[in-house]
């Protein structure tokens, strides 16, 4: 396998439109999106979640490579073990503790589950063909653990969007393939999400602090959907990597190829010509109440990322952030548990 590994860590609040970006940027030479890793054992491998190409993970050739890879490099136990090592040593709760310079990653859960995505990492890059792995897990503690890996070169993109979109992304209902019987996105309230956002956010601004500027890029998904190709040239100089322009078929229009993500948003399994625009149907559809509730709680981070405590609309409503394009049709559904998607 590849010696060392650049990673890019995708950080954010969930609903905030990380699987289209990760999927463009996956979509530069050398770079390969591999979705929410930090979903591949358990929603994935053992929950029957389904991977970008349609399939079931269990059944993707991709992932099936990559985890026999994996488990023959660490020679570690089996998934179930994985996924155990990966509930005890990564949570939200202890990514501080995971960036100190004094905590041991060498021994029990920890430097077990270390050691294997450390492997794992390696393994999508040797399988892709890529220099450049884009993981679009968004959580802190998970992110805070590749700072550490053995041989893994990371770098952070910081996405976020506005709370109140966030809020009412989370209010609408959305099918998701794959999900089981409910076959629908968790749907939470505008308090906790915006609850939420605050607490992933204020960590994710502590992970860029400790990781330094150098290694860190800060992204509105606003800025990203109106210009899209200066994100992906800051994102592909980020990590020192040359970015040539990808075609537009139409002006903010871009196709988007057959990809492999081990989680994420519906929008993973959208490919061919695809044209982003702006989602500001929030803005007018979105209840007072709900407004309120969500200004009220994100409040002490709007101004820090540009946003009006009362936003105008900038374009009409639209449903999706996605048009056109097609949907790869899943082969094989399981039940899975929550969603843990963004």
């Amino acid at each position: 396998m590849t010696d060392r590994v650049k990673v890019l860590y995708i950080l954010g609040w969930k609903r905030s439109g990380s699987t289209i970006l990760g999927n463009l940027i996956g979509e530069i030479d050398g770079f390969f999106h591999s979705g929410e890793l930090r979903t591949l054992w358990g929603q994935g491998l053992l929950g029957g979640r389904l991977c970008g190409c349609g399939r079931a993970v269990t059944d993707c050739d991709f992932w099936s490579g990559v985890v026999a890879t994996v488990m023959r490099t660490s020679g570690r136990a089996g998934v179930e073990q994985v996924f155990a090592w990966q509930r005890e040593a990564v949570r939200m709760r202890r990514f501080r503790s995971l960036l100190r310079p004094d905590v041991s990653s060498n021994e029990g859960p920890l430097g077990s589950y270390a050691t294997v995505t450390a492997d794992l990492y390696r393994a999508i890059a040797d399988r892709g063909g890529s220099n450049v792995v884009v993981d679009s897990s968004k959580q802190p503690a998970d992110a805070a653990l590749a700072s550490r890996l053995p041989g893994i070169d990371t770098f952070y993109l910081h996405l976020v969007r506005d709370p109140r979109a966030v809020a009412y992304s989370w209010q609408r209902r959305k099918p998701s393939p794959g999900e089981g019987e409910r076959e629908e996105m968790m749907r939470v309230s505008p308090a906790r999400s915006s609850a939420n956002w605050m607490a992933v956010n204020c960590a994710a601004e502590i992970i860029r602090r400790r990781a330094g500027p150098g290694r860190t890029l800060l992204v509105r998904y606003e800025d990203f959907v109106s210009s899209p190709q200066a994100i992906l040239e800051a994102a592909a100089r980020l990590v020192g990597e040359e970015y040539r322009p990808i075609p537009e078929p139409r002006p903010g229009s871009f196709r988007i190829g057959a990809n492999h993500t081990a989680g994420g948003n519906p929008a993973r399994f959208v490919g061919g010509v695809v044209r982003l625009r702006v989602d500001d149907e929030w803005i007018v559809r979105q209840s007072p109440r709900d407004r309120r509730t969500s200004t009220l709680v994100a409040l002490p981070l709007l101004s820090r990322y540009g946003y009006q405590i009362a936003p105008r609309a900038v374009a009409a409503p639209d449903d999706h952030m996605l048009d056109s394009g097609t949907r790869r049709e899943p082969m094989i559904v399981k039940r899975v548990g929550k969603s843990d998607e963004g």
